[in-house]
C-alpha cells in the first residue's frame, strides 16, 4: 500500500480499486473555529494529513498481512492441518511417512523378512602384485532383468591387481546395467577385492556375470553371488502375508508408506496422526499478524474511526476460542496457550480445526474483515476529526484555484 500526499489530497492510494473520496461543503467544509483550534496547537494541517495518512496506510498493509495469515490456515490442501506425522513403535524395525490429507489411522505391520539386493564380493588380493587376470582383452557379460549387456576391459603386461580391479569397476559402471561396482579395501592387510551390487532390492533384480574373453570375473572371484537378492514378506494389520521387491510398502495409496528395515517378532505400530506442531506453528504466526495489525490500529487512533478497532476485538471475544488456547489480553492483543491449543488437538482435531480453520472460524473471520478494510473507501476509516480536516483540505485547495492570492492570506492568517 503506497500513498502519495500534497496539499490538494488527503490521501491517495495507489494501486487499489477504490480510492479515497472527499467530502465537500457549502459552508467551508469544515468547522472554522475547531479547526483553528486544532491548528493553533500543530505546525499545520499539512502534517496532520500526513500523519492520517501513514496511519492509514500502515493499518491497510498489516490487515493484508493478517489476511494472508488466516488464509494459509483456510487452504483445503495446504493447510497446516492436513499435515501429518508418522510415529513408529519400533524405527529399527520399520518407520513410516504421510504426506497431507493422510488418514489418522494406526496400522500394525509384522516384518517376516525384508528385501535384499544381490552382492557378488569377490578375492581380496595383493594391491602391487602383477594382475591376476589375463592380459589383453577381457570381455564380460553382465545378465539381468533377462537382458545381456557384454563388458570389456583392456589389461596390460605390467598392470597390478590395483589397476586391473579399477578398470573392472569403471567397465561395468561404464555398461550402466542397473548393477553398481565398487573396490572394497581390507584396513588391516590394505588387499583390495571388487564388489559387485544390484541398484535394487528383490528377486527380479537377481544377476550373473559371465566371462567371455579372458578371466576376469573368475579370477577376481566375482561370479559368484554371496548375497542372494529377495523379496520382503509383511503383513498388515493381522492381514495376509505379502511380498514386496522394495523395502517401502504403501498404506494408503502414496499418502501413507513403510519402510522395512529388520524382521519383526512381533508387529510394530504406526500411527499417522495430524502434525500439531505445524499447526500450532501456523496458529501462532497468525495471532502474530493480528497483534500486529492492533498495535497500527492503536498508532493510528488519533485519526481511525474507533469502530474500527471495536469491530476487530469482538472477532476474537469468544469462549470457544479460549477453550482452545486462543486468549484476548487485556489491550486487546490476543496470547496463544501452545500447550492449551496442543491439548485441544490430541482430544478433539475435528472441533478444534473447524474452530480455527472451518467456514465462520477464526481465520475465516479475520480473513473476512481484513478484505472489508481493503475494499472500503478509506476514508470511511475516519474519525470525524479527521473527517474535517479532510473537508477543509478540500476546501482550501478549491479557494486556491478559486482566488490564489486571497486565499492563501486567508488560510496562513488562519492557522497561525
Amino acid at each position: 500500500m503506497t500513498l502519495s500526499i500534497n496539499s490538494y489530497n488527503l490521501m491517495n492510494p495507489i494501486n487499489r480499486t477504490t480510492s479515497w473520496s472527499f467530502e465537500s461543503s457549502n459552508n467551508l467544509g469544515a468547522n472554522p473555529s475547531l479547526f483553528s483550534k486544532f491548528a493553533s496547537k500543530s505546525k499545520s494541517y499539512e502534517q496532520y494529513v500526513k500523519t492520517a495518512a501513514t496511519g492509514i496506510a500502515n493499518f491497510l498493509k498489516s490487515a493484508q498481512d493478517l489476511q494472508a495469515s488466516a488464509q494459509k490456515l483456510m487452504q483445503k490442501d495446504n493447510s497446516s492441518f492436513q499435515a501429518r506425522t508418522a510415529e513408529s513403535s519400533d524405527s529399527k524395525k520399520v518407520t513410516a511417512t504421510a504426506l497431507a490429507g493422510a488418514a489418522s489411522k494406526i496400522y500394525e505391520v509384522k516384518v517376516n523378512a525384508i528385501a535384499t539386493s544381490q552382492t557378488n564380493s569377490g578375492t581380496f588380493l595383493s594391491k602391487a602384485e602383477t594382475s591376476v587376470a589375463s592380459r589383453g582383452i577381457n570381455q564380460f557379460n553382465i545378465t539381468i532383468g533377462g537382458k545381456t549387456t557384454k563388458a570389456s576391459a583392456v589389461i596390460s603386461d605390467n598392470d597390478t591387481n590395483d589397476q586391473v580391479l579399477t578398470k573392472l569397476k569403471d567397465a561395468v559402471n561404464a555398461a550402466k546395467t542397473g548393477i553398481t561396482a565398487s573396490i572394497v579395501t581390507d584396513d588391516k592387510t590394505g588387499n583390495k577385492k571388487l564388489e559387485l551390487s544390484s541398484d535394487k532390492t528383490g528377486a527380479e533384480q537377481a544377476f550373473e556375470v559371465e566371462d567371455v574373453t579372458g578371466n576376469a570375473m573368475s579370477a577376481t572371484g566375482v561370479k559368484h553371488a554371496t548375497q542372494l537378492a529377495s523379496n520382503a514378506s509383511y503383513s498388515v494389520n493381522g492381514g495376509a502375508t505379502q511380498v514386496s521387491q522394495s523395502n517401502t510398502i504403501d498404506l494408503e495409496k502414496g499418502k501413507a508408506t513403510a519402510t522395512l528395515l529388520a524382521p519383526s517378532m512381533e508387529a510394530v505400530k504406526i500411527q499417522i496422526k495430524p502434525d500439531e506442531n505445524k499447526v500450532i506453528a501456523q496458529v501462532k504466526d497468525m495471532v502474530t499478524s493480528y497483534n500486529m495489525m492492533h498495535d497500527r490500529l492503536k498508532d493510528a487512533g488519533r485519526v481511525m474511526n474507533s469502530s474500527v478497532r471495536k469491530s476487530m476485538e469482538s472477532l476474537v471475544s469468544s469462549s470457544t476460542y479460549e477453550r482452545i488456547g486462543i486468549h484476548r489480553n487485556g489491550d486487546g492483543t490476543l496470547k496463544l496457550d501452545e500447550e492449551q491449543l496442543k491439548m485441544s488437538l490430541s482430544s478433539n482435531f475435528e472441533q478444534t480445526t473447524k474452530a480455527i480453520s472451518g467456514n465462520y472460524g477464526l481465520a475465516d473471520r479475520l480473513s473476512s474483515a481484513a478484505e472489508r478494510y481493503n475494499e472500503v473507501p478509506a476514508s470511511s476509516l475516519l474519525n470525524s476529526k479527521a473527517r474535517q480536516v479532510q473537508q477543509f483540505a478540500m476546501y482550501q485547495s478549491s479557494m486556491q484555484i478559486a482566488m490564489p492570492t486571497q486565499a492563501s492570506g486567508w488560510v496562513v492568517n488562519l492557522l497561525y
